[in-house]
């Protein structure tokens, strides 16, 4: 069996190429070939972590990832490999479009996953425009008088790329059952015989839970992107709260756009014990040692960082802004699922966990019980149901 992972970045440092390199490494285990295609390198530290038996391919034309240039190459590619499944791993990259001439020429099938929900770009434009201020500018005032032009439009072009991604796939995985009347609104099915449901799997392992030798620390783990991740309302919310718990502390570990950024709000407005760490290899440690995990983001699909903080105790607090957040979190059993985007409502739970150690414990144990259903072991058993069928 051969496998070949179509992804806009490897390596990098998000979620989706995490879980593109647990699954290779697990399926190489099986036997199997496994390769990866990308189109963007970020980081060849994250290669540690990738078994080296994995073959690495890279588009040639990095500025223009639709030229007969990459598409010749991805033909070559597959030719030399002869993959039965390419994964396409990044739904949202467009890369999908670089198969269509070749699709009907060779013998392999297509499996999609979307990593996201499938309304994620019509929602992110949704709160742009909801929550971007009125000033008396040119543009400000057109985008307000022309935002239900601007929403429609946004809906029928997100209705024609899923047509089109899920009309290539022979398979099209969503990581929550929940997403599926998403997907049928926004594409305009009434059916979607395709769809199967694989969660992502937690791609850390720990040892035994110390809970006494937890620190007084709220975590932050991923990508630093405002537009997605808006981890600028973490730090808002935490300027309220490090007030009333000065012994605490906020570590926000990752990389992205928007770093910079971040770091200028924490001075401007001097708030108090914020460290940023970088992007970590060695998370383990993060989950270990932090107590509560916060995420702050408009949309998600199946977030990683939330299975793993839960596999080390770290009780996860997010707004309930995604679907499948309700798969993950039974609100008050295993962590806490806030109205968005309430910042108040969010303060207020943050403080009270903080104040009350025997419910922080209480849930840390559940969490752990809990997120085995999320190892790698569960999750692998439903790719071999599908390369079996």
């Amino acid at each position: 069996m051969n496998i070949l992972f179509l992804i806009e970045r490897y390596p990098g440092f998000g979620g989706i190429e995490t879980v593109t390199a647990v699954l290779a490494n697990y399926f190489l285990k099986l036997d199997y070939k496994v390769a990866i295609i990308s189109h963007i390198q970020e980081n060849e530290e994250v290669l540690k972590k990738l078994d080296k038996r994995v073959l690495l391919y890279r588009f040639t034309d990095k500025q223009n990832k639709f030229s007969l240039e990459n598409q010749n190459y991805l033909k070559n590619v597959i030719s030399e490999f002869q993959p039965n499944f390419i994964i396409n791993q990044e739904s949202y990259s467009g890369l999908f479009k670089l198969l269509i001439d070749i699709r009907n020429k060779a013998s392999f099938k297509i499996i999609t996953v979307e990593h996201n929900t499938p309304d994620a770009r019509y929602k992110m434009l949704v709160n742009y425009l909801n929550n971007e201020k009125l000033e008396f500018t040119i543009k400000s005032v057109s985008k307000k008088l022309l935002q239900p032009v601007l929403l429609l439009n946004c809906f029928y072009k997100e209705r024609k790329y899923h047509r089109d991604v899920y009309e290539l796939s022979d398979e099209y995985i969503l990581l929550s059952k929940q997403y599926i009347s998403i997907l049928k609104k926004i594409a305009g099915f009434k059916t979607v015989k395709k769809i199967k449901i694989i969660e992502n799997p937690v791609t850390v392992e720990s040892e035994s839970i110390c809970l006494e030798s937890k620190e007084k620390t709220v975590l932050y783990l991923g990508r630093l992107d405002s537009d997605h991740k808006r981890v600028d309302r973490l730090l808002k919310i935490w300027s309220k709260t490090v007030v009333k718990a000065p012994e605490w502390k906020l570590v926000i570990v990752g990389d992205g756009p928007d770093k910079n950024q971040l770091k200028k709000i924490v001075l401007e407005y001097n708030i108090l014990n914020v460290f940023f760490e970088g992007s970590q290899e060695n998370v383990e440690n993060y989950y270990s040692k932090a107590s509560i995990l916060c995420m702050t983001s408009n949309v998600e699909g199946f977030p990683l960082v939330i299975a793993e903080a839960m596999t080390f105790g770290c009780i996860p607090i997010i707004y309930n802004s995604f679907a499948s957040a309700s798969d993950i979190i039974e609100d008050k059993v295993n962590g806490r699922l806030i109205e968005p985007f309430k910042q108040h409502k969010f303060e207020e739970i943050l403080l009270e966990l903080i104040q009350k150690k025997d419910v922080r414990d209480m849930m840390a144990i559940n969490a752990v019980e809990d997120c085995n259903r999320f190892s790698l072991e569960n999750i692998g058993k439903k790719w071999q149901e599908i390369f079996k069928n």
